[in-house]
């Protein structure tokens, strides 16, 4: 099984070259998507010795990710692909754990994140909301759906292909998951958390909830 590692990045010249270094020492199939840096990400991501592709602008996650995907199944010929940020916060050794499931036919593989203490309380609540929000409407709970720690196979990309171009994709796809039916197994991750938050605070569960409607029917 030939798996590709994604990697969208936007201004991440902090932390994608000491990530792409641990991340070349456990897989040789790693593709990098600068979108429209204005920072020197792209440089420093060629620099690695890694694929790489570029936006002239930039478009959004979640257009860098569909960009990387497209290309990862069309161009590199993956069986499925793993998605990670490009800044650092998640732990390269864990990508075993995906790989294990979808070695063992697992179609779609979801990241977990402890929410503890090193997580700010309105982002656990705006996470917790979401995944409820979501069970509600779609039938599936999903835990950690702002995760950006997942993996999913060919046959899988193509029944949860996302529209959104911006950060609401992590929400599309949990949506298009649970829609399609398709079978999921989440596994735990670790998280280095830097100088951001990570998670959905309640401004940004009260934005997506806008486009929950065109999710329902479409």
């Amino acid at each position: 099984m030939k798996i590709v590692i994604v990697v969208p990045a936007y201004n991440e010249s902090k932390y994608i070259g000491k990530f792409l270094d641990k991340l070349s020492q456990v897989s040789n199939n790693i593709l990098v998507v600068d979108d429209g840096s204005s920072d020197k990400t792209l440089e420093i991501a060629k620099s690695k010795g890694v694929s790489c592709l570029s936006h002239m602008v930039n478009l959004g996650k979640g257009s860098a990710l569909k960009t990387g995907c497209d290309y990862a199944f069309k161009k590199m010929f993956a069986d499925a692909v793993v998605i990670m940020d490009g800044d650092d916060q998640h732990v390269v050794e864990d990508i075993k754990l995906f790989e294990k499931e979808l070695k063992k036919g697992t179609q779609v593989v979801l990241g977990v994140r402890q929410l503890d203490a090193k997580m700010p309380l309105m982002r656990i609540l705006g996470n917790k909301s979401m995944s409820i929000l979501i069970n509600l409407l779609f039938g599936r709970y999903i835990a950690d759906i702002p995760s950006g720690f997942k993996a999913f196979t060919k046959s899988a990309y193509k029944k949860i292909y996302w529209h959104s171009a911006s950060y609401e994709v992590e929400t599309e796809i949990a949506v298009r998951i649970a829609k399609s039916k398709i079978d999921y197994k989440e596994v735990p991750i670790s998280t280095i958390y830097h100088d951001k938050e990570y998670g959905f605070n309640i401004l940004d569960a009260s934005k997506i909830l806008l486009k929950l409607p065109y999710w329902l029917w479409n």
